[in-house]
């Protein structure tokens, strides 16, 4: 009887210092076991979308040779952007990757001639095609100059990609060329798995919080879930695709009038024929395709899902706190996209430091570590003091984890 009572008082001594443990960590490591409980379901989460992946995934982009001040062509840096941008999508990355590369004939030789010199580790999980930039299916007669250099040299030549690779591929990734991957494509290829029944395309925000406007204002995009009641505009450097979506979806053209809930307008199909329509209502106000995007999802937002603006982390937000991405800072950037010619020059020296890094970087010879290395080392000879500098953390957390975990394997 002693010896059961004895018992009693230890389990109950037990459970009283357990419940007591409990409160005192509730209380004074609420925010360490959340982020573990958070993390825990995000490993498990990201392990099980993983097996969802497909066998290749496809990057499409356009490289079209830069105008200097006198206008002579000057490729050289576009292809060097170019390489270095696949460069970081390759060795981030475990996948097999089919790169798309839109360019000018001249281009192409040096785009092969360079791919080919990769070593074959990297060989053995690429492949690639090249193609000559060719408006003349889509665009005939006069505007194909215009719409050849409308904003810069080439670049309208995205908003063709689901027609030119619907053959091709089922979804694919559209990226600038001044873009460099910190996390893996296949986090971002995931995303296709969060489409709804009418989404067609993801695309990051320009604006890590909700933007004024009015429903009348055609550059504005109406939001949702957290931006409710808010507006939002995209950046169209990184475009998620399905493209049998995009051509099968009916798309709303504009109206200048207000419709009830239970009307739809006139709708077309994707293709030159809508991307004419706007453009020739909006040529004048549309001072690049980015713009003429904004105005076509203004009119219909149901086909288009918000990426995270981690996965287009523009110099813009990291200038000031007035414009900030809050998913990056909290996990950190998936793309960091070097707008404003970021790379270069004095604009943004944390930015030029990660570019640079990359664009050093030796497939061949180099430790992937070496990126960080030489990103660390010019941060600190370059960029401290500089307000990116102090938020330098949203992209060398998620450098240095995916730099650690391929480490082994390259």
């Amino acid at each position: 009887m002693r010896r059961l009572k004895n018992n009693t008082a230890k389990s109950l001594s037990i459970f009283v210092f357990a419940v007591v443990l409990f409160f005192y960590a509730h209380i004074h490591f609420n925010d360490q076991i959340d982020q573990f409980w958070k993390n825990l379901f995000k490993w498990k989460l990201e392990e099980d979308s993983m097996k969802q992946l497909p066998t290749i995934i496809h990057i499409a982009l356009v490289s079209c040779a830069k105008l200097n001040f006198q206008q002579i062509r000057e490729p050289e840096r576009s292809i060097d952007q170019t390489i270095t941008m696949m460069k970081s999508a390759v060795l981030l990355s475990t996948s097999t990757l089919h790169f798309h590369i839109f360019t000018e004939e001249d281009m192409k030789i040096t785009f092969k001639s360079e791919l080919e010199t990769w070593p074959k580790k990297i060989r053995d999980r690429i492949t690639f095609s090249l193609y000559e930039v060719n408006y003349e299916p889509f665009i005939h007669g006069p505007q194909q100059a215009e719409w050849k250099r409308w904003y810069k040299p080439c670049g309208s030549y995205r908003l063709f990609i689901p027609m030119l690779l619907q053959n091709v591929a089922d979804a694919v990734i559209y990226c600038d060329s001044d873009v460099i991957f910190v996390k893996p494509v296949e986090q971002l290829w995931l995303h296709l798995h969060r489409f709804d029944a009418r989404q067609v395309i993801a695309v990051a925000p320009t604006s890590g919080h909700a933007l004024g406007g009015s429903p009348s204002n055609e550059y504005m995009i109406r939001g949702s879930g957290e931006l409710e009641g808010g507006f939002f505009q995209i950046n169209s450097g990184i475009l998620l695709m399905d493209i049998k979506r995009m051509l099968t979806a009916d798309w709303r053209l504009f109206h200048h009038q207000e419709l009830s809930d239970t009307e739809e307008g006139e709708t077309m199909k994707y293709g030159s024929d809508l991307l004419l329509r706007y453009w020739y209502v909006y040529r004048e106000v549309a001072e690049h395709d980015q713009k003429l995007l904004n105005i076509m999802f203004h009119y219909n937002p149901d086909l288009l899902l918000r990426l995270p603006c981690k996965w287009n982390f523009k110099n813009n937000f990291c200038h000031d706190d007035e414009n900030t991405c809050p998913d990056a800072e909290e996990d950190g950037a998936g793309a960091v996209h070097g707008i404003t010619s970021a790379f270069f020059g004095d604009v943004n020296p944390t930015f030029r430091a990660l570019y640079e890094a990359f664009l050093e970087y030796d497939l061949e010879q180099d430790r992937p570590a070496s990126i960080l290395d030489r990103y660390l080392a010019q941060l600190h000879e370059d960029a401290v003091d500089t307000y990116c500098w102090k938020k330098s953390h949203v992209i060398t957390l998620p450098l240095t984890e995916h730099i650690n975990r391929i480490q082994p394997h390259r």
